[in-house]
């Protein structure tokens, strides 16, 4: 086996198809393949990082990494650091797994100066990771913020899949939105042209639904805000958008965007707008994207991905674990970057500790103070 060091810019396109091999042969998720990560590369400050072992011609296993400094800190994390739900350390199996994490962690060891890594969002029980957590002296894995799923089986009806009290639910609120003469519309656009035109009111609609939760629109960040439309519209283009929409009174009401990875549909951002908030217009939103991922013969689960909201995990039937890989070069290092989160975690076990404090904790949860931001805009 032969490892390879790779830092030039157009390092993915180089590896193109063989990367892309590697990727379907290894079922990588699509918010941690080729299009997802390049369009990150164009999009954030970071410099690429590939590390990959070759078995001759063929590539066995990628750490697709990213890297700049900051603060006299190398600051090393995988591509699709942020915006991304899920991320791979692609691999053929246990002997390639072993050799990609010597690579990292001989190429960590050996850069100059003070570092730190962040890997988050990766499969519980990842052997690259876990053997570059024992490879590094202050390496370590931690617990990452589970993903619901609903996996379907035979039955392909929405009701079999959703409790009484939803269906109930959802039945009411459109009942309603029908008296009040408002003619619920929906629509589940695929062709790019669509998605382009679609844009401006979804980027609107998300904005409007931040700052009803008196939060910061990723939007508005430099760096996100032009990746948000550059993923979309790039991934509605190989075909891999499926955005469904309410509209009331011709006006958008509701949006679901998922993204389409072979037989799962992904969702990755979805919102309302607060003008028809009493209709409860997220619901009955997610509630359409479903039956349409149900009524697709190819589909055999719809993906929440990353988030611990509520309306997630009522309409899931399995749960993905993650974990974070972390390390730094020093205690030193370990001690001044990784305080913030000790100090949270700590909080939390003693918010978990005492009911008073668990219940004012979700209460400034619910008027969206103090929530924490998934790494994707998944909610």
């Amino acid at each position: 086996m032969k490892l390879e060091v790779l830092q030039a810019p157009g390092v993915l396109d180089e590896l193109g198809c063989a990367l892309d091999e590697l990727h379907a042969a290894t079922a990588t998720p699509v918010t941690a393949r080729r299009p997802w990560l390049a369009t990150w590369l164009s999009s954030f400050p970071h410099e690429p990082l590939v590390l990959v072992i070759r078995d001759g011609d063929r590539l066995v296993a990628a750490a697709l990494l990213a890297q700049r400094r900051r603060h006299g800190v190398t600051e090393v994390v995988a591509m699709g650091h942020g915006p991304s739900d899920r991320v791979a350390f692609p691999s053929r199996g246990l002997e390639a797994s072993l050799a990609l994490s010597q690579a990292v962690a001989g190429y960590l060891l050996g850069l100059k100066g003070p570092w730190r890594l962040a890997v988050g969002h990766l499969p519980a029980g990842d052997p690259v990771a876990t053997a570059l957590a024992d490879r590094l002296p202050y390496g370590q894995l931690i617990g990452g913020a589970d993903s619901p799923a609903l996996r379907f089986g035979e039955e392909r009806t929405l009701r079999g899949y959703v409790s009484r009290n939803h269906h109930q639910q959802v039945r009411r609120v459109t009942n309603r939105m029908e008296r009040e003469g408002l003619a619920p519309a929906y629509q589940h656009l695929r062709e790019p042209a669509d998605l382009r035109a679609a844009m401006s009111e979804i980027e609107l609609v998300c904005r409007q639904r931040d700052a009803m939760m008196h939060r910061r629109s990723q939007l508005d960040d430099p760096h996100f805000g032009p990746f948000f439309r550059a993923v979309v519209l790039e991934h509605a283009r190989r075909g891999e958008v499926d955005l469904t929409t309410l509209r009331l009174q011709g006006e958008l009401a509701a949006y679901c965007l998922c993204f389409v990875d072979g037989g799962s549909y992904r969702m990755w951002n979805c919102r309302f707008a607060p003008r028809w908030a009493h209709l409860s217009p997220g619901r009955v939103t997610n509630n359409e994207a479903l039956r349409h991922a149900l009524a697709d013969p190819a589909c055999h689960e719809f993906d929440w991905m990353l988030g611990e909201e509520g309306y997630k995990s009522g309409l899931a039937n399995h749960v993905e674990p993650a974990q974070a890989l972390l390390a730094w070069s020093s205690r030193a290092v370990l001690a001044v970057y990784d305080s913030r989160r000790r100090l949270l975690v700590g909080l939390k076990d003693v918010k978990d500790r005492h009911d008073l404090l668990r219940r004012a904790w979700a209460g400034i949860k619910g008027t969206g103070r103090g929530r924490r931001m998934p790494a994707g805009p998944s909610s």
